[in-house]
């Protein structure tokens, strides 16, 4: 018989995993209603505008300093008080918005509760940035490592579940309820995933942890993060490698909207049916990989191939018109993209060290997200430039993963890192 803590359902991992899927369904459900809300108050594309990037700031600003506290704290401490600081933030957010002065007063060009949201929005983004962080660090704890890949898929595809019924929820829940009574069931959900956290039975104890506190020891432990990530040839090259391949996706969302109404002359309404394939194609992708058990080598043989696969789906792209064709592609390049972010995410969990994780996972999250609004604004220029010729940019970007595929392939460090997976775990 499996003992209880070498089993995938073990309960910390039960406990962890139904706390987020119910802050997770809120929390979807939050994101759709609060763009609804604020374009019925502002009508504003700009306010939208400012209020994704007060939310994607903290994780670029604060990643590195967010996973350096992760280190130094108790990690369910952190994912308890992460979830009731958001449901406190998300209850005042609902008690600014009910009331009606709060949406007729205007401070500036604004209604005194857009100002409330962007508040919180920014609060959130920090708060975020450490959740997400002690999150990537504690899965390894709760979980055998052999099973660790298995969970990560759990937790993505049911997270992929999720924000599907929350986006289909959003707006009949908007037209129906209004946008305050969705803060309150957000704030709701925080608290219920708080107080289920809370079952968690973990022993947090670290090598190295300390409880006391100096600007100085918290820079140098900062700086520890960015030092294994450049001492580890492997993780540094493959680092550089996906970053330079992540920096072409935000273009490519940016083009759909493009190429299904300029390019495929179809209605808007497809952009939407896209985007839920997307999504669908995701979840069956991490449930379907996570199911199987794979070792070292045949996870580095799936990114490989991978990679190419990725690269000929740009180049399908650039010449097919086909809407049952494009749709079919596009839903393998976000299945190969789900099957590589599970295989990436399980393999650094099981690398990094346990007491470096928070602030190597902190790092890597800052690398990755600084570069998404360069992406966005050089795509939105290039696009334009190019008189929304999408086959020049579709096919440029496969010229590129062709190349980085091939550099991929033949980087020793980057083989070494997969097949030597077990290197750096002290569990």
């Amino acid at each position: 018989m499996t003992p209880p803590s070498e089993r995938l359902f073990n309960r910390n991992f039960t406990v962890m995993i139904g706390g987020q899927c119910v802050a997770l369904l809120g929390s979807a459900l939050y994101s759709v209603v609060l763009v609804l809300y604020l374009k019925q108050m502002t009508g504003s594309a700009t306010v939208l505008g400012i209020v994704e990037l007060l939310a994607f700031l903290p994780w670029v600003v604060m990643g590195p300093l967010a996973g350096t506290f992760v280190d130094r704290a108790n990690r369910k401490s952190v994912i308890l008080w992460s979830y009731f600081v958001r449901s406190a933030l998300m209850l005042v957010l609902f008690f600014v918005t009910v009331n009606g002065a709060a949406g007729l007063t205007t401070l500036g060009p604004f209604p005194v509760a857009v100002y409330a949201v962007f508040l919180v929005t920014a609060c959130m983004g920090i708060i975020d940035s450490v959740f997400n962080a002690a999150l990537n660090s504690i899965i390894p704890v709760v979980l055998p490592k052999e099973k660790v890949q298995k969970g990560n898929s759990l937790f993505q595809g049911s997270g992929g579940v999720l924000a599907m019924a929350g986006n289909a929820l959003g707006g009949i829940f908007f037209t129906v309820l209004g946008g305050a009574l969705a803060f309150l069931v957000n704030g709701v959900s925080y608290l219920c995933a708080a107080l289920w956290t809370a079952f968690m039975s973990l022993t947090d104890a670290r090598p190295g942890k300390k409880a006391s506190f100096s600007c100085a020891e918290f820079a140098a432990e900062t700086k520890e993060g960015f030092h294994f990530i450049w001492g580890n040839r492997g993780l540094r090259d493959q680092t550089i490698v996906y970053t330079l391949s992540n920096l072409f996706f935000p273009m490519v969302m940016l083009a759909l909207p493009f190429l299904i109404e300029d390019v495929m002359r179809l209605k808007g309404s497809y952009y939407g049916y896209l985007m839920s394939m997307l999504t669908l194609s995701s979840i069956i992708a991490y449930f379907v990989f996570g199911a199987l058990k794979t070792s070292n080598r045949q996870n580095y043989t799936v990114i490989c191939a991978l990679f190419f696969i990725e690269a000929a789906v740009f180049l399908f792209i650039s010449f097919c018109r086909n809407t049952v064709i494009v749709f079919a592609l596009f839903s393998i390049l976000s299945g190969c993209m789900a099957i590589s972010r599970l295989i990436n995410t399980s393999l650094k969990q099981k690398v990094i060290p346990d007491k470096l994780r928070g602030r190597v996972f902190g790092t890597l999250d800052s690398i990755n997200g600084a570069l998404a609004p360069l992406s966005f604004a050089v795509g939105g220029v290039v696009i334009d430039l190019l008189n929304k010729n999408l086959f020049i940019l579709f096919f440029v970007i496969f010229a590129v993963y062709t190349v980085l595929a091939v550099v991929f392939v033949l980087s020793r460090s980057i083989r070494h890192f997969y097949l030597d997976s077990d290197t750096g775990v002290d569990h």
